[in-house]
């Protein structure tokens, strides 16, 4: 998933540092350039199920598409601008995801991110 920060581990337990809002983008980021195609939101959620919400990865999704980062296919999944693209049998959304700014963090991400 990108970095981990562990605390503690022993063979029954890992304990780690959930990452905070300005890294989880540039995580998201690195996760879908990593798969090289196209990946649903519900991907992302089972990547980072148990380390990161869902409103957060909402969050970071909304702030990638903001920054043009990412790019949202007509099926609905998420890629990289340079991305190709294949048509699938998937549900395709309803409605378009809204591309929102983060509040802190911009000038930072965005060299990160670059």
């Amino acid at each position: 998933m990108g970095e981990k920060r562990v605390l503690y581990e022993d063979k029954d337990l890992v304990v780690e540092i959930a990452p905070r809002d300005p890294e989880i983008p540039v995580l998201v980021y690195n996760f879908i350039k990593k798969k090289g195609r196209p990946v649903f939101f519900q991907e992302i959620i089972r990547e980072f199920s148990g380390v990161v919400g869902e409103d957060r990865v909402r969050r970071a999704v909304s702030h990638l598409l903001a920054l043009k980062k990412i790019i949202e296919f007509p099926d609905g999944s998420l890629g990289t601008p340079g991305m190709e693209w294949k048509p699938t049998g998937a549900k395709r959304r309803r409605r378009k995801r809204v591309a929102r700014l983060m509040d802190y963090g911009i000038e930072e991400l965005q060299l990160t991110i670059a």
